[in-house]
């Protein structure tokens, strides 16, 4: 009796754990993004890219996006994975899925990776659209990273 315990207790644990931990895993590849830059935002599962595009204009990044993949310096590609609550997170935790995204800023010229990064969200309360927007805030914080380290 006190093992089911143990181990019920241990399974709400491990689940209240998952549902409050967000994992970031972000990673300067090579080469700056500069302010002003053209991006093309290639096609992404599910539309994704117009939830990238539209991240990207709230969140006030310094690119301009273009629709012409000729016309543009850096291409930006990504995927995005929605996974649905199994019945014990639904029980125990919480009914909204999880979402991994992923996103890499390509120079079109070098075919250097200026910047990559993906993200975990575990409770993704706002689905697509905050894990489209966790990407755009990070771009824009590389991007003043950058420029920050250039005036030293």
């Amino acid at each position: 009796m006190l093992k089911r315990h143990v181990v019920a207790l241990a399974a709400i644990l491990l689940f209240t754990g998952i549902a409050a931990h967000a994992q970031d895993e972000k990673k300067t590849v090579g080469g700056r993004i500069p302010k002003d830059s053209t991006v093309y935002i290639n096609p992404m599962e599910g539309g994704f890219e117009t939830y990238v595009t539209a991240a990207i204009q709230k969140k006030r990044v310094p690119i301009t996006i273009v629709a012409d993949r000729d016309k543009a310096d850096f291409e930006i590609k990504g995927t995005v994975e929605k996974q649905k609550a199994g019945w014990a997170k639904t029980i125990f935790v919480s009914p909204l899925p999880s979402i991994d995204s992923t996103m890499q800023v390509i120079n079109i010229k070098t075919g250097e990776v200026a910047y990559s990064i993906s993200s975990t969200k575990a409770n993704a309360r706002r689905g697509r659209k905050g894990s489209a927007e966790h990407l755009a805030k990070n771009l824009a914080q590389k991007m003043q990273d950058d420029g920050e380290m250039v005036k030293d």
